[in-house]
């Protein structure tokens, strides 16, 4: 998924906890074959081929990162959109997807000219939800999990602790919050330029400061925090109003950090101590 991954295992014997780290990058690997478009064989890749009205089988893994990603797209008003770079036919809508899932038959079908989906503001914290469900399987609770320093996934802190402390915001707005059993995931600019597209309209964000969500899972993290970058500070802070596991943040002139949704209590926290 052209990003690094780690692993942190709390409470554990150190032989025993290797193994589960084996596992869980197993799992990754497996993922990566599955979901990224760089893979000629994955699903995605496959999708891509697709000809306008065709179908393709695509395994539990893809279906569920597009569900996913399609109810994000839903809740943002699709200013997070995987497929926003497909050829699309003028009688299809603008705000429609360029494409249709059947979840019984777990087949995708391509409405588009030309189908482009990309998972990678999604794809990681996909893995890192997976990958978090094999430590489980392995009976670990206390962990933590990053992909790439811009997602990570708390698990049971360890014991004595409030949680994973992980930090929020920049310059003199960084802050370190203790997260446990959530997600939380940043997008900006910094390090691949103006890379991060308006699906609404097809041009560059707008937005230059850097942006984060928590949520409870990372796969949504990922999503949102791509999300929030195109999104109006308004418009973030009426989907964290319905949504309370939702937490946004992100950075105003004068490094000044606003928060939202369930952000805000862990900040004032993190302010108060």
């Amino acid at each position: 998924m052209t990003t690094h991954f780690a692993i942190i295992i709390a409470g554990q014997e150190r032989e025993y906890a290797r193994q589960a780290a084996d596992a869980a990058f197993r799992e990754l690997d497996r993922l990566e074959n599955e979901l990224s478009r760089f893979i000629e064989s994955s699903d995605i890749s496959r999708a891509n081929r697709l000809a306008r009205g065709e179908s393709a089988a695509i395994g539990h893994d893809a279906l569920e990162c597009l569900l996913i990603a399609a109810d994000v797209s839903i809740a943002t008003g699709r200013a997070f959109d995987p497929a926003y770079a497909s050829q699309r036919p003028d009688e299809l809508a603008m705000d429609a997807p360029p494409f249709t899932l059947d979840p019984n038959a777990h087949t995708i079908t391509s409405l588009a000219l030309k189908l482009r989906l990309d998972l990678g503001a999604v794809g990681k914290g996909y893995a890192l939800d997976r990958m978090a469900d094999t430590l489980r399987e392995w009976e670990i609770a206390s962990a933590y999990l990053n992909s790439g320093d811009s997602t990570v996934l708390a698990l049971e802190p360890p014991p004595g602790e409030p949680g994973w402390y992980t930090g929020v915001g920049e310059g003199r707005a960084y802050r370190t919050v203790p997260i446990t059993n959530a997600a939380l995931s940043g997008s900006g600019i910094a390090v691949k330029g103006r890379h991060l597209i308006d699906p609404r309209t097809g041009s560059p964000a707008a937005r230059v400061t850097r942006t984060w969500a928590l949520a409870p899972t990372a796969a949504q993290s990922d999503a949102l925090s791509t999300a929030f970058f195109i999104m109006t500070e308004a418009e973030i802070a009426g989907l964290c109003s319905a949504h309370r596991a939702i937490g946004a943040a992100l950075v105003a002139p004068g490094d000044k950090l606003i928060v939202h949704g369930a952000l805000r209590d862990l900040v004032a926290a993190a302010d108060a101590t």
